[in-house]
């Protein structure tokens, strides 16, 4: 595979040259004077033979860069963060020093997102979630929406479809801990996914993320010939983040998600609503089974989509030996670095790891 992603273009230039005589112009343009004797009439005349020892000039030895000495990594922003906590009545979160938390609801659906600051990158939950199975009783049930695919993917297109376009899963797969969401569950879980999937939006143009949710079985509540049914979701959650970009900051999104933690307030009213002495479990302790859908995906794609990444960005990543880190280099630091052996191109799989820190040029 070409570890560099920008092409070389080679000028060959081949200058072929067979002289049978010598024709001399003056300053003036004419022919010198003598030369045009040997061409008036029928005399004999010599070929003066092209001698390339003489006639052209001393090769020399090409340029080339001096080896680059010292280099300056940059640190990637997902390396240096600062943690900061975050609280409000219904639960307490961890998360980058300048994100933001937003949250409404109450303890029959609480909804709560953090962001970046420019919004590219981000985590969203939600408890519960409700949708009509007649769209004509949408308003009536005093819901936003309906759904005619009762399925997770379907739900994920419906609440999407508004707001981001080519909204495509690319890959899905159970999540390993539905059996243990079955077991804590008193309905039957009727699907349980979790998908990643491409979009474009206004706010992070081209992008990608992990959605997660299960479906729960509901009954049909038919009078007159009007359902009056819906489909319940639980344990929404889903993150997201610029394309190729995804890999690099789910450690941190996983880190924002296993802080969450509902606070006394919410677990009394989430029980007086329920009427029960149970406590709520949080539905986003472990995204490890969330993020399978990530990792399991193709890796042709994700390959794919990072030297993408990296050709637009005028990058090439390097694996340096002495720290064991991935970098994104300028395209041909590894030329500039001459002899040295620290660093080198990485392989297809690595591309799946991430990088740590930019390589610039001086």
């Amino acid at each position: 595979m070409t570890k560099k992603l920008s092409s070389l273009i080679l000028a060959v230039i081949i200058t072929a040259s067979s002289l049978t005589g010598c024709i001399s112009l003056n300053i003036n343009g004419n022919y010198d004077s003598e030369e045009t004797e040997a061409f008036s009439g029928n005399e004999e005349y010599t070929t003066v033979a092209f001698d390339p020892e003489q006639d052209t000039e001393p090769e020399t030895e090409p340029e080339t860069n001096a080896p680059v000495s010292e280099v300056s990594v940059r640190p990637a922003e997902w390396t240096e963060i600062s943690w900061q906590p975050y609280s409000c009545a219904y639960f307490t979160l961890n998360i980058p020093e300048g994100w933001k938390v937003e949250w409404n609801g109450n303890a029959q659906k609480l909804v709560w997102r953090a962001t970046s600051p420019d919004g590219k990158i981000g985590i969203c939950n939600i408890d519960h979630d409700y949708a009509a199975k007649d769209p004509s009783m949408t308003k009536t049930l005093g819901f936003e929406k309906s759904l005619s695919d009762a399925s997770v993917k379907g739900y994920f297109e419906m609440i999407f479809e508004d707001t981001a376009d080519n909204f495509t899963v690319q890959n899905s797969c159970v999540p390993a801990n539905k059996s243990a969401l079955q077991a804590s569950s008193s309905k039957q879980i009727r699907d349980y996914q979790a998908h990643y999937a491409t979009f474009k939006d206004s706010t992070v143009g081209e992008g990608e993320g992990v959605y997660s949710a299960v479906m729960v079985e509901s009954n049909d509540i038919v009078i007159r010939g009007t359902n009056y049914g819906v489909w319940e979701f639980d344990a929404i959650f889903y993150n997201w983040a610029p394309l190729g970009q995804l890999v690099n900051w789910q450690p941190v999104i996983a880190q924002i998600a296993q802080s969450f933690t509902y606070t006394d307030y919410y677990i009394q009213e989430w029980q007086s609503v329920l009427n029960t002495t149970v406590s709520p479990s949080s539905s986003i302790s472990d995204t490890d089974p969330v993020m399978e859908a990530f990792e399991e995906r193709s890796k042709s794609d994700t390959i794919i989509q990072e030297k993408r990444s990296d050709m637009l960005g005028e990058y090439e990543r390097v694996y340096d030996n002495d720290t064991g880190n991935i970098y994104r280099a300028y395209n041909g630091f590894l030329d500039d670095i001459g002899d040295q052996n620290r660093y080198q191109p990485i392989t297809d799989n690595q591309y799946t790891e991430g990088y740590v820190g930019w390589i610039d040029k001086d």
